[in-house]
């Protein structure tokens, strides 16, 4: 039996509470997919070199839901915890959430090659979680 749509997201916050955000976001994404693995949490520097710095995560999990269902339910999480477009355009990222690898297919091929992304997504190889699939 298939386990489901393989998913790898990456998730980010600059903002005074980013931990608590990227907290928030872990706990709704848990309960949104199955067989959640979440790597540490760590800071990485904006690439832009002047915004706040981020806190940044990335989580595995499984799905039976489409693509789109659960880029959709991420966007929709994101405008729950506060992010909207004027904060955006001013480096102001309340949490990003991004579906970055779908069955095993690179759908966000610039945050692949992003330090915010791989510091986790390494963190989640060494672990051995895509070994299971």
């Amino acid at each position: 039996m298939k386990k489901g749509n393989n998913c790898t997201i990456s998730l980010g916050s600059n903002i005074a509470d980013k931990k608590q955000q990227i907290t928030n976001a872990v706990e709704h994404i848990s309960g949104f997919l199955n067989d959640c693995t979440v790597s540490t949490v760590y800071e990485t520097d904006a690439l832009n070199g002047k915004d706040n710095s981020y806190l940044n995560a990335v989580l595995f999990g499984t799905t039976h839901c489409d693509y789109n269902t659960v880029v959709t339910f991420l966007k929709d999480l994101e405008a729950k915890q506060g992010r909207n477009q004027d904060d955006s355009n001013a480096g102001i990222i309340a949490v990003d959430l991004d579906l970055v690898i779908w069955n095993e297919q690179i759908k966000r091929p610039k945050d692949f090659e992003r330090h915010y992304f791989n510091q986790g997504y390494r963190e989640l190889l060494a672990k051995g979680i895509y070994e299971t699939m």
